[in-house]
């Protein structure tokens, strides 16, 4: 039996609203989501626009922004 790995086909992307020592508060298809900082790219400011990767919120490229 082939087992293939499944990926999410939706990419969940967010805007980092608040940056507080090892959480962080995104905004989430409108809903606020606490976020631990061990589960975000270690880079982020507030108002990035970030996606999750499978194991971490990352920051979303800014052409990968305009392609939406």
């Amino acid at each position: 039996m082939d087992q293939q790995q499944k990926f999410c086909k939706i990419e969940r992307i967010g805007i980092v609203l608040e940056i507080d020592g090892d959480r962080i508060l995104l905004e989430v298809e409108g809903k606020p989501v606490n976020v631990p900082r061990s589960k975000t790219a270690d880079a982020l400011v507030l108002s990035d626009r970030v996606h999750w990767n499978g194991s971490l919120w990352v920051k979303k490229e800014e052409e990968e922004v305009k392609d939406r």
